[in-house]
């Protein structure tokens, strides 16, 4: 995964299901939750100008969501 630029969530959830199984994501109206373990991560985007079906998220907050789970890892692309 680059140091910029954007992924679509869809990729984002293909990554969890592969990576940490047994996450579990919650809708939020600003935001996604996403929970592992005793980990919760709050500030995945639901994308630019609100709620998109399949948008385009910055690979920074993914890289932080990763980081802060301590036990996922992004895989490399």
């Amino acid at each position: 995964m680059g140091s910029h630029g954007t992924v679509p969530l869809g990729d984002i959830w293909e990554m969890l299901d592969h990576c940490a199984q047994g996450y579990r994501k919650v809708e939020k109206p600003h935001n996604w939750w996403v929970y592992f373990g005793k980990s919760v991560y709050t500030d995945l985007s639901l994308g630019k100008h609100g709620a998109r079906k399949n948008p385009e998220i910055q690979i920074g907050q993914v890289k932080h969501m990763c980081r802060l789970s301590g036990s996922w890892s992004a895989p490399r692309r």
